[in-house]
């Protein structure tokens, strides 16, 4: 039986550990929680795992989206994991999952962990100049819980924070319309490829100009790959440092995310 991995990335850090679970596990395949639709796997498994980034202390809004979209037909014998990736605090995102797929699909998370990977959110700090030696130090945290995943280990997953629910129910009413902040400047080419990384679907090229329609995850994606540092939120982000995982380059990116 073969292994999936479904991840949601904005820079690339999620693809990377969900590529290298793959790598690791072997006999699987990777599929983006981006996705718009409905999504159903019909096939059995031998472990399905959830991968994503921490947004705001919880989960993305997407990622809640596709669990309570996604319908997996044969769940019997399935090893299910997931993996939070965050930059300072983990908060609910571990537990958040554990209790969705519980009530909603009536799924048992076997085992919850946690990943701190490179910070990268752009839109509220500039980032570390260490890329090179926190992503040594983060493929490293990830070699013990691909161990764990594949000896099939169970780990108690502990309970939710309120103050930490409170603000990401806070932040996931916010976030579609949060890309109100954005602008772009006259350094924009119109090459598009804000669009093309976007998982959130949420651009379109106007006049070779980005158009945000308001369905913003706050992945910032847009403004971590424009070539031309273009693109910003509000008047914070423009001499700030850039981050795409170092392993990952736009087009595979964009290829991940379509598969």
């Amino acid at each position: 039986m073969s292994n999936v991995v479904f991840y949601f990335s904005g820079t690339g850090n999620c693809l990377k550990v969900a590529k290298t679970i793959v790598d690791k596990l072997g006999n699987g395949k990777i599929i983006s929680m981006a996705k718009q639709d409905k999504f159903t796997l019909n096939e059995q498994h031998d472990s399905i795992g959830f991968v994503y980034p921490v947004y705001f202390l919880g989960l993305p809004k997407k990622v809640i989206e596709f669990i309570e979209n996604l319908s997996i037909a044969n769940k019997e014998n399935c090893y299910f994991y997931s993996i939070a990736t965050y930059g300072s605090s983990p908060g609910n995102a571990v537990y958040q999952i554990y209790e969705l797929l519980l009530k909603g699909q009536n799924i048992k998370l076997n085992y919850g962990q946690k990943l701190q990977m490179f910070p990268n959110n752009v839109n509220s700090y500039d980032m570390k100049e260490k890329v090179t030696e926190i992503t040594k130090k983060s493929n490293e945290r990830l070699l013990p819980i691909i161990t764990s995943i594949k000896n099939k280990e169970n780990n108690k997953i502990s309970g939710m924070t309120k103050v930490f629910s409170f603000l990401n129910k806070w932040f996931l009413r916010k976030v579609s319309t949060m890309d109100k902040g954005y602008n772009v400047n006259d350094d924009c080419t119109g090459c598009g490829l804000c669009k093309k990384v976007c998982p959130g679907k949420n651009i379109e090229m106007e006049n070779k100009k980005p158009k945000f329609k308001h369905y913003c995850e706050q992945c910032v994606a847009c403004i971590q790959f424009c070539p031309q540092k273009a693109i910003n939120y509000k008047n914070v982000t423009q001499k700030r440092r850039r981050y795409i995982h170092p392993e990952i380059d736009h087009k595979e990116f964009i290829d991940a995310s379509n598969s």
